[in-house]
């Protein structure tokens, strides 16, 4: 039963990290002069479709680059909405503070 109950925890919770929107965190355009921008994006897609004056940090290293982020309000650039999500709730849990989000589509 309390093995039950743990996997579903977590289930939830997983569910919850990446499906489920961050409070407060609302679609912006790109082009912001008092955030930085951090591009959330693989390394393959944010070369394929760069965005001037963005700071590159895949999801999956924002814990060990996150001191390279300044300590300024940040938008997100995203490839999708789980991406979004997670490094959003990242940011958070690190201390930054999460203006907005962008969802940059496939290159054509």
């Amino acid at each position: 039963m309390l093995t039950g109950f743990i996997i579903i925890l977590f289930l939830v919770t997983l569910y919850f990290n990446r499906y489920v929107p961050v409070r407060n965190v609302p679609a912006v355009a790109t082009k912001h002069e008092d955030a930085i921008l951090v591009d959330l994006r693989d390394y393959q897609d944010s070369a394929k479709d760069p965005v001037q004056g963005a700071i590159n940090i895949p999801c999956g290293y924002l814990k060990r680059y996150k001191q390279e982020i300044p300590d300024q309000q940040i938008v997100i650039i995203a490839s999708n909405e789980v991406e979004k999500n997670f490094g959003a709730r990242l940011l958070k849990r690190y201390g930054f503070n999460v203006k907005g989000y962008t969802i940059a589509g496939p290159s054509q």
